[in-house]
């Protein structure tokens, strides 16, 4: 096998030390079926009759008088005949609709149709229902996706992973320099095709830290929060509109008003209410480091709870990075 694309070339056998190795139009590499083409015909049923096999497998042990009960036979199917299909989906499979177009990929929903029979098998042997049940109501009794959407998570979910490798992964520098360039028109290969229709950035992926905090570890600070808000003077102010977050913190030193910072966060479908709170934070120690009239012990107020009991506690959650940021920044004050 030479992985060409012509299909009346013809390949000699080899010999290699006495031993003639015949060559052979597919290969099995890693439970995956290499065709000559990479096209992936023969994969792409082998996958779907493993998948018949074990979903006939699982309508024998749920029998309606001495079967499996119906919860656990959904649990099978979860954890064994959908990995079993789906093995390896990224390398042979394309997403079923462009996320930029919002059209389906007529090759992968002819494709997502066969393995819609298989889920049709299985919701019958975990409902018990009659064979002329609809195939769209059997999944909702079950709680099951439909074929093209689960597709399109497992699909959606590989390319997350792989995107978020380390820089030191083989894998990306590859990723980064496909999701740059500019659309391939000829000889894609299965990344192409899935930053094609799924639209991942990985410049766009925030990494979150895990960075534990011991648990004898002290505050550099004290939280304290009110009763009421009436009680309250808020020094940072989070502006929100239909469209973007902004966030803004004000210095007064003896009731008399030094110094403002603001910042834009952007869109608000890629920030929340907690981060803009915590940048108010940020700006508000920015502040203290940089003006010359700020004078210590200083009072932070804010009027997210969230925020003020994270503060203290910060972990690995959306957000929560920020929240490092100005417990370094507080640290420094100290200093």
């Amino acid at each position: 096998m030479d992985f060409s694309l012509n299909r009346s070339r013809e390949c000699p056998p080899m010999m290699i030390r006495g031993a003639v190795i015949t060559p052979s139009p597919t290969q099995k590499f890693l439970s995956i079926i290499l065709d000559q083409e990479l096209r992936w015909c023969e994969h792409t049923a082998y996958a779907i009759t493993k998948g018949t096999q074990y979903a006939m497998l699982i309508r024998c042990i749920s029998r309606l008088a001495q079967g499996v009960p119906t919860k656990l036979v959904r649990q099978l199917y979860w954890a064994v005949v959908i990995p079993r299909t789906l093995y390896a989906a990224s390398v042979w499979l394309r997403p079923t609709y462009n996320e930029a177009t919002n059209k389906p990929i007529h090759r992968s929903i002819g494709i997502t149709k066969r393995i819609t029979q298989t889920q049709h098998t299985a919701a019958l042997a975990i409902t018990r229902a009659m064979r002329s049940s609809s195939g769209n109501s059997l999944e909702i009794h079950t709680d099951l996706y439909p074929v093209p959407l689960l597709v399109q998570c497992t699909l959606y979910n590989a390319l997350i992973r792989m995107s978020t490798l380390p820089p030191h992964h083989l894998l990306n520098p590859i990723i980064t320099r496909i999701t740059t360039c500019s659309t391939v028109k000829h000889h894609k290969t299965a990344i192409h095709n899935l930053v094609q229709h799924l639209k991942i950035d990985p410049r766009a992926i925030d990494t979150i830290h895990p960075r534990p905090i011991h648990p004898d570890s002290d505050t550099p600070f004290n939280t304290s929060i009110a009763e009421s808000n009436d009680l309250l003077e808020v020094r940072t102010l989070i502006q929100m509109d239909s469209a973007s977050f902004a966030a803004a913190a004000s210095l007064y030193v003896d009731f008399t008003h030094v110094a403002t910072l603001r910042y834009h966060l952007g869109d608000n479908t890629e920030h929340t209410v907690f981060k803009a709170e915590a940048v108010g934070l940020i700006l508000v120690a920015r502040l203290l480091l940089t003006q010359d009239k700020a004078s210590f012990p200083a009072v932070i107020f804010t009027d997210n709870q969230a925020v003020i009991r994270s503060g203290a506690r910060p972990t690995a959650k959306p957000g929560h990075y920020l929240l490092f940021c100005f417990r370094n920044l507080v640290r420094h004050l100290q200093e």
